[in-house]
């Protein structure tokens, strides 16, 4: 029983594995199929998207083919979703760093405005690509959601994070890691994270609206 049970996670691990490997050929080919700048967001969504149909379907026919698929379908409006997050990120790191470098009194007190609003970024960061493959919300939307769901589950998220950083951490000391596995492994964690996050979001949601029903 228990060589069984060790033979089909050895089986279930080498699956997965392939995958990701699989998944990061189609992220780098499609990403230079965009010239770099313009293929990066709609590959990374299409990885995303794909991981959320492993973890639930436990497995996708055509993985090319869905990738294909979601590249051409998200192209604009993931490009879109990612240059705002750069435009924000920018803007909030360059206005942290002027503020914290000023002398003034009053400057403080807007350094400490920057650095929560860096932590409202950072929180929207790790939940914005899974709540864009699962709803189907505009950009600004996306935006909401994410950070909704990110302070409504501070521990799922302080462990997601950890998780990353730890992650991303041994692919930098071990740099094959990144290259074979990086982008694919680093969205499955999110993904894995995100989606407990946003069903448990889901079921305080039709409880509420049950309960209102009720009421009315």
């Amino acid at each position: 029983m228990f060589l069984e049970r060790l033979t089909e996670m050895v089986r279930t691990f080498c699956i997965y594995f392939l995958h990701f490997i699989y998944l990061q050929i189609l992220w780098l080919v499609f990403t230079l199929l965009g010239l770099g700048i313009f293929g990066a967001a709609p590959a990374t969504v299409a990885v995303y998207r794909i991981q959320q149909r492993l973890i639930e379907e436990k497995q996708v026919v055509s993985i090319r083919g869905v990738f294909w698929q979601e590249y051409k379908q998200h192209f604009r409006q993931s490009n879109l979703l990612a240059w705002m997050l750069v435009v924000i990120g920018a803007v909030i790191y360059f206005d942290l760093q002027f503020f914290m470098a000023s002398a003034s009194s009053w400057s403080f007190y807007v350094s400490v405005f920057f650095y929560i609003l860096s932590v409202w970024y950072m929180i929207t960061v790790l939940y914005i690509l899974p709540v864009y493959v699962h709803y189907s919300l505009s950009v600004v939307g996306c935006f909401k959601q994410a950070l909704i769901i990110g302070m409504l589950h501070p521990f799922k998220t302080i462990v997601m994070a950890i998780s990353l950083a730890g992650t991303i951490y041994i692919m930098l000391v071990f740099p094959q890691l990144l290259l074979t596995v990086g982008i694919s492994l680093v969205s499955f964690i999110v993904m894995i994270f995100g989606k407990t996050a946003i069903e448990h979001v889901s079921e305080l949601q039709q409880r509420m609206s049950s309960q209102q029903t009720v009421k009315q």
